[in-house]
């Protein structure tokens, strides 16, 4: 369990709450809007305002990995575009393969997330958001004021730097001209991905707009703004297999469109469609399936080293995590030790086909809530931006981290 610094010490709830808020006001007007999360008819802390102390060692070791799993999942996606056929295997919709497979010139994701797990017995990256990786709000703009009001150094400090870069690398890659606009785009009632949305745009360097996803015009020849202009470029915090679904007031398919019009390269989207090829969970089957098939001897310790044994199947294990292959925010996943249930979520994603992860303990963590200390499980982010390991998001709950997990900012020492 890491130490941490208080705020509020000795915990007094009134004390706490009036000190709360008033981080709370600091990192709304920054643009970090959902310090509370309103779920289940009442409103839930999302935000703590402890300030967790890492080993420098630790997040030296995290940094390491994220190279490595980034590494690693760079040859993968390399590995499967000469073998094209394992496509079947990564449980997304055969309309979309066509798509996914379509070469690319740059990265297979420009932003992307890997989520650790760190105890005694080691570090191992269980999962990526390699399409739609959020947590960067947290991680660039509360974090820095969570550490200014400890009075501690930011660790993160680096991260806008990055997102700039990664901005000037993807309009080389996608040869954006100075004149060509770059539209921004979610749904628009989202507040988070919203301001996420808001925070990217602010950091891009060339002509910029937003543009709610629900008023984007999907026609036959092209894709357009309300206003009638044309968009060839566009940043989307949307999941790109959703847009399947998608239909217009009246039913057509506009979603379908969408990936049409993707295919005949009439619109380049950020990040670029392979990054939902390599969002499927069943990327981590074939990592571990392929370890000594595919991969440099460097890249084989590395697996071995921060990748856990994971499998399309069950077999004869006992302990093990379930995972829907695209799901998100913990929805459709079982977490089994011993072959007892210790926790599972049955709302979301059952349709979709499943991994099996051999299950790896997360440590307890304590930190400050507003009843006082709360113990929960620790999970570490970190983002991996144009390739470059910038920043650690961290966040405590239940032994599945959904989207109530709290957030908690960190200093290192």
């Amino acid at each position: 369990m890491l130490p941490y610094y208080s705020l509020t010490d000795p915990f007094e709830p009134n004390q706490y709450v009036k000190r709360w808020q008033e981080v709370e006001r600091k990192a709304s007007a920054k643009g970090f809007t959902w310090a509370t999360l309103y779920e289940n008819y009442e409103d839930n802390q999302y935000m703590s305002d402890s300030l967790l102390v890492v080993p420098s060692s630790l997040a030296r070791e995290v940094e390491n990995a994220s190279r490595a799993a980034n590494d690693v999942f760079k040859k993968t996606y390399e590995q499967i575009m000469k073998d094209r056929s394992i496509i079947h295997r990564l449980g997304i919709s055969v309309f979309m393969w066509d798509l996914l497979l379509a070469e690319g010139k740059g990265a297979f994701s420009y932003f992307t997330r890997y989520d650790f797990i760190a105890s005694a017995n080691g570090l191992k990256v269980i999962e990526a958001n390699t399409d739609t990786p959020v947590g960067i709000v947290e991680s660039a703009v509360a974090q820095e004021i969570l550490c200014q009001e400890h009075g501690q150094l930011n660790p993160n400090a680096q991260l806008a730097a990055n997102v700039r870069n990664a901005w000037n690398q993807i309009i080389r890659d996608y040869r954006i001209g100075s004149a060509d606009t770059l539209y921004f785009t979610c749904a628009d009632w989202h507040d988070e991905d919203k301001q996420t949305v808001k925070y990217l745009m602010d950091l891009y360097p060339q002509q910029a707009k937003y543009v709610p996803l629900e008023e984007i015009v999907v026609g036959k020849e092209d894709v357009q703004t309300p206003e009638g202009e044309k968009i060839e470029f566009l940043y989307r915090l949307y999941p790109l297999e959703y847009f399947l679904e998608e239909k217009s007031g009246t039913g057509e398919r506009i979603g379908e469109q969408f990936l049409v019009h993707l295919m005949n390269d009439k619109l380049k989207i950020i990040n670029p469609p392979s990054a939902l090829l390599m969002q499927s969970k069943a990327i981590l089957t074939l990592i571990w399936e392929k370890k000594d098939e595919w991969y440099t001897r460097m890249e084989r310790d590395a697996i071995e080293k921060y990748f856990l044994p994971t499998y399309d199947s069950l077999g004869d294990m006992n302990s093990y995590v379930k995972k829907p292959v695209l799901g998100r925010e913990g929805g459709g996943v079982q977490v089994v030790s011993g072959g007892a249930v210790i926790d599972e979520d049955v709302d979301y994603y059952q349709e979709q086909a499943t991994i099996y992860q051999e299950y790896f303990p997360m440590p307890d963590q304590t930190i400050d809530t507003w009843d006082g200390p709360y113990t929960g499980k620790l999970l570490i982010g970190s983002h991996v931006i144009n390739g470059e390991p910038s920043g650690l998001f961290f966040r405590v709950g239940g032994p599945i981290t959904g989207n109530l997990s709290m957030f908690v900012a960190y200093t290192t020492r």
